[in-house]
């Protein structure tokens, strides 16, 4: 005799088995290797450059900044040795003059040198010279100092996005004794070891603060007496026509946009750079040199 049959489409099953699991669809599963073996893959290489004892990104970001290059990382040694973490030299650094020179400073200041193939460097910054450190510390607006001073420059970067400028800016920001450099928190490039490097030591001496806004800061900025120029195209007058203020505050905008709108309303005054040509206009940080160029012949 004929044992019954479950209707068609019934979960009712033979007695003793389960019932069959429902299959994702093939793109699904296919979906899940790939990000699997995606994580394998980024797990795997990072886990090597621990053992191999370069810094993996997000170690980058929690634990201070690194800088490359033998003049930027000198800079370090000179006014921070205290908040260095680590130095890494290259492993042939007996034959280089300058890379022996940081041998002696971390000798000096009881620090370990570690030493590194040039992949291993390469792999936290190209153009290191042989020279890598971990820094704890940045340079911080002296705002108090800026209440008493009788002449202060301060840079307003709005919106860059390019390393090569920002590094460009600090380099002559610390060249022309520029007091600090605010940058908005969104959409603008901070120091990286890119810009860092770029700076040749600028990043040691001129500060780079975050706002979240300006208006408040600017406010803040007039209170003690400075007065904010906006670098833009529709500005009446050069920096040479100016007699300015002995407390200055330029305003620099972003490679492609300019100054923001927002930003352009709170500024006291917009001024030009003259150019022969139009339908284009200078690199940032080039008007910014010009910019502090006059402003320090003025001031002296």
């Amino acid at each position: 005799m004929r044992k019954p049959t479950s209707p068609r489409g019934s979960n009712v099953t033979a007695k003793g088995t389960k019932p069959a699991e429902k299959r994702q669809p093939r793109h699904h599963r296919a979906a899940q290797a790939d990000a699997a073996r995606h994580a394998a893959r980024v797990a795997s290489k990072n886990q090597k450059r621990t053992a191999e004892g370069i810094a993996t990104p997000s170690q980058q970001k929690k634990e201070g900044r690194w800088v490359v290059g033998i003049h930027s990382c000198r800079e370090v040694f000179r006014m921070r040795p205290k908040a260095i973490v680590e130095l890494w030299l290259r492993n042939d650094f007996e034959r280089s003059e300058d890379l022996n020179d940081f041998a002696l400073q971390a000798r000096k200041h009881s620090l370990q040198v570690q030493e590194r193939t040039p992949p291993q460097l390469d792999a936290v910054g190209h153009g290191n010279q042989g020279v890598v450190l971990r820094v704890t510390e940045d340079p911080k607006i002296d705002w108090k100092a800026l209440e008493s001073d009788e002449k202060s420059i301060i840079l307003v970067l709005d919106g860059l996005e390019d390393p090569q400028n920002l590094g460009s800016i600090l380099r002559t920001a610390w060249l022309a004794g520029v007091k600090g450099i605010l940058i908005p928190e969104d959409r603008a490039v901070g120091l990286t070891t890119s810009v860092c490097k770029i700076a040749s030591g600028g990043a040691e001496h001129v500060a780079v603060e975050r706002h979240t806004q300006f208006a408040q800061v600017f406010k803040r900025l007039k209170d003690l007496g400075f007065w904010i120029y906006g670098l833009a195209e529709k500005g009446q007058q050069t920096p040479w026509d100016l007699k300015m203020s002995e407390k200055v505050v330029w305003v620099i905008g972003a490679e492609d946009t300019g100054i923001r709108i927002t930003t352009e309303r709170i500024c006291d005054e917009l001024i030009r750079l003259p150019q022969v040509k139009t339908g284009s206009s200078y690199n940032a940080s080039v008007a910014t040199a010009m910019a502090l160029t006059e402003t320090i012949r003025q001031h002296s």
